[in-house]
Parts: C-alpha cells; structure tokens; sequence
C-alpha cells in the first residue's frame, strides 16, 4: 500500500531539514548503488565528472609526441577550423558519447558498441539496435580516427564529416531512433547537460550542430601514440626510429614483413597505420552484395590497437589476426576493381608466407597496441546512477517523487526500483527521501581532480560498468 499523503508531506518535511547536514558518500548512492543505468536500474544516470575539465586538449593536441605532431601524420588530421578540440567540448562529447538517453528507449550508448576495451569496436560481428534488429555492417574502431586526410567517416565513407556521422546513428531506425526534435528536449530538462553545453559552446541552447561537433571532438581526441612501437619511434628519431633496441627479432622480421613482401604500408601509412582512402580489397570476387562506397570498395581504417580486437573487415568475417593475414596470404579474389596495390602481373596478390612469418607479421601488429589509450580515464564512462533520481534529470526532487507514486506497485516499468529489487514499493521511497536534493554536481567534489590519470581505480569501475550491460548498441558504421 502506499504511505499515507500526510506522512509523506511529513517525511520529506524532515527530509529537507537535514538533508544539508548529509555527505554525499554516505548515502545509499555511494553504499551499493553506484552503476550505470540498465532496465532494472532507476534512471538513466549521471556524468561523475572532475570539477575542473580533463585537459583533452594537451593531450591530443599540445603534448603529443614529434611523430604525431609534424610530419605525414599531422599532414592527414582532419580536425576543421570551425571544430577545434576543447576541454570543455571533449568533455561534453564524452557524457553524449556514453549516455543512453540518445537512443529512443534510453538503452542504447554510442560507447554500447564503440568499447574502449577493444578499441572503440564491437567484439561482434553486427551490434544490436534499440529494438533488438541487427545492423548491416560490423561497428567502425575509433583509433586515431582523426587521422584520416578526408575526413570522411562510416566504412562507405557516406558522411563528409564526424560532425555529420555523429548524428546519423542516433536518427537511423535499426540503431538509436531518436527524433533529435525529441532529444533536444530530453537533454535540455536535465539539470547538467545545460551546464555542460554552456561550457562547451557559451549557451545552455542544444543543438544538433552542437551535439554532432562534441561528439566529434571527443572521438578526435582518441588519439593511440603510447604503444611500443612509439616507444621504438621516441627512442630515436621519426627519421630513424631505434626499433632494434626495443622490439624482439620476431617484432622486426614481423615489421619487415609489414613493409616489404606483405605491402600493408602501402595502405596502412604513416607511423599511425592510417588510411587514406576507400579501397577494394579483393575480400568478395562479386561485389553487388555490398557496394560500399560504391565497386566494393571500404574506408581503410587504422591498424592502432588491431590486436585487440575481436572482428575485422566491414562485415565482421574475420575473428582473429591469424584470418586476415590469411586472407592477405593467399585470398583476395579476383575482381575488376581490385586495389592495384593488391595485384601482381595482373592477378590478386598472393604472399605465400611462412608460418614463422604470418606468426612474426602477428607479432609486430601487437606492438600497435596502446594499452595506456585503452584504459585511460579520459575516454571511459562517466556515468553513474544518482539514488532517487528517478526520472534522471540529474536533480532528486519532488519531480522523482512523482514518478514513483505513479509506479507504485507496478510490476512492468521498474524505473522507480530505487533499491534494485524488482517492485516499486515503499522501500524505494526511502530511497528517494534520503537522497532528496542531490544533484549530479556533487560527484563533481567526491571525484575531484585537475586530470583525469589513466588506469584509476575509478577507471575501472566505469570501465566495467557498460561492459555489464545486458544490451549491446552501435553508434556509426
């Protein structure tokens, strides 16, 4: 049964009195209810964010490394004038980058099918849509993705930029299915996005434009530049790297490999591994199934973190290194618009490697991998569940209290479930009571720091936390 009207008035009468006197960290919030929102789970969370911003800025811009900053690399950024990376608007792609709330059933993320573990792929083969449809092609990894000289993104390249990509998944009916005339709003009525946009742009206003440039911000910002094989890159120069003193015999026949017989330089360029354009590489002899960006032809990704991967190629075929060197070794097809780098005499190229040799080719792929860029703070979730915000705007009020008079009872929308126990009753209204007026900003003093450090503890909490969402999402193919 419901608490009696007076009681309530009552209990949140005395509620409001002492509610000042409370710390954040002794609350049920921070007692057992600090997760990202699932169906089961009240609301759709809170950024948990520094109260000063993570320097985005110094770290891919300002800081990074010679071979990065000049040179081939830097010539193929594609970072627009009008869209450079700032704390603030990296900051405010991040929340938009992982926040349910931009698909249409608030349980679909960009970051759903985008995991920094594998970085910013999806370890399978096709991701789920908001209604449980699969899509058409494999999700696209996120390294180093603002290094590519066109700009252009999805692997049929069809938007000109990651401005543009960022708002086309969240639109597209198999994947998010959000009216954004709908999202502005829902963003708008939270008590920290309008903050967050005032930052980022100088106006509380939401906007598409807006939301599309601090998504593209945030996912320019992941740049991959502290694997081993920069390691080797520093040691040196950028014009003579000093590989030999930190990679082992196998790592340089493998990176011999890489730039000889095996021609994968040719594609894969620069010391990022980058692609310049679309290309077709031989993976169907008949191309009408999936014309791409049009003769089967597929944006050429960065081989950065490649070996933590779990799916490769456009469609997903590929479930291990082993499979696409293989591919490369001895089955490229035949068709007429094949890649003529991938050609000899006028036939598929065809590598006939050793096993030492695909082995040694393997090996010299995992001295791309980042492991700093794969767990660092500034690119992890930062959500977490605010106890007793109810309808997830950020602010527990009497709007929560609503909420879960209007739940009382019911078995199906357990948004309410304040305690996690598969009923709205009069336990989540205690719940909500002992956290009446918290607001999201209080995480902004229990997490304060200038610079998020990579490899925290909180790291890994947020890490873990999508990980443990029962649904998987995709954001931008």
């Amino acid at each position: 049964m419901t608490p009696h009207p007076a009681r309530l008035v009552s209990r949140c009468a005395r509620a409001l009195a002492f509610r000042s006197q409370r710390l954040l960290l002794a609350t049920p919030l921070f007692a057992g209810t600090l997760a990202l929102s699932s169906p089961a789970m009240a609301g759709p969370g809170v950024p948990a964010l520094p109260s000063i911003d993570a320097d985005y800025v110094g770290y891919a811009v300002t800081d990074l490394p010679d071979h990065f900053a000049t040179g081939p690399v830097a010539a193929t950024n594609n970072t627009p004038l009008d869209n450079p990376i700032t704390n603030a608007g990296a900051t405010l792609g991040r929340v938009l980058f992982y926040d349910a709330r931009l698909s249409h059933d608030n349980g679909t993320a960009c970051a759903s099918c985008h995991q920094q573990a594998t970085a910013f792929d999806d370890p399978n083969q096709f991701s789920e849509g908001f209604e449980g449809g699969l899509t058409g092609r494999h999700s696209t990894p996120l390294s180093n993705t603002a290094y590519y000289a066109n700009g252009r993104a999805f692997w049929d390249e069809r938007a000109a930029s990651l401005e543009e990509q960022a708002l086309m998944p969240i639109q597209d009916p198999v994947e998010m299915g959000t009216d954004l005339n709908q999202l502005r709003g829902e963003l708008a009525a939270t008590d920290f996005y309008p903050k967050l946009f005032l930052d980022a742009f100088g106006s509380t206003e939401v906007t598409d434009e807006k939301i599309g440039k601090a998504i593209a911000q945030f996912v320019r910002s992941m740049v991959s530049y502290q694997s081993k094989y920069d390691q080797a890159v520093e040691a040196g120069t950028s014009a003579e790297p000093d590989f030999e003193s930190v990679f082992t015999a196998q790592e340089l026949r493998g990176m011999e490999i890489f730039h000889g017989e095996s021609k994968c330089s040719q594609c894969h360029t620069t010391h990022a591994q980058v692609g310049d354009r679309a290309r077709n590489i031989g993976l169907d002899a008949d191309n009408s199934a999936d014309e791409g960006a049009g003769d089967g032809k597929f944006k050429t990704m960065s081989l950065r973190n490649v070996a933590v991967r779990e799916r490769f190629m456009h469609d997903g075929r590929f479930s291990t290194l082993e499979e696409v060197i293989e591919f490369y070794n001895s089955g490229v097809q035949a068709n007429p618009n094949l890649d003529n780098k991938l050609t000899k005499n006028g036939e598929p190229l065809r590598l006939n490697l050793s096993e030492s040799d695909k082995a040694a080719l393997v090996a010299f792929l995992g001295t791309l991998t980042d492991n700093t860029f794969l767990t660092s703070e500034l690119f992890a979730n930062p959500f977490v569940a605010l106890a007793g915000d109810y309808d997830g705007d950020g602010l527990v009020n009497t709007d929560d209290y609503d909420l879960w008079a209007t739940l009382y009872g019911q078995g199906d929308d357990l948004r309410a479930d304040g305690n996690e126990d598969g009923i709205v009753n009069a336990a989540d209204f205690t719940v909500w009571r002992d956290n009446l007026g918290a607001s999201w900003e209080d995480f902004a003093s229990a997490f304060a720091t200038a610079v998020p450090e990579p490899a925290t503890a909180l790291t890994v909490v947020f890490g873990a936390l999508l990980a443990a969402s029962p649904r998987r999402r995709r954001h931008g193919r």
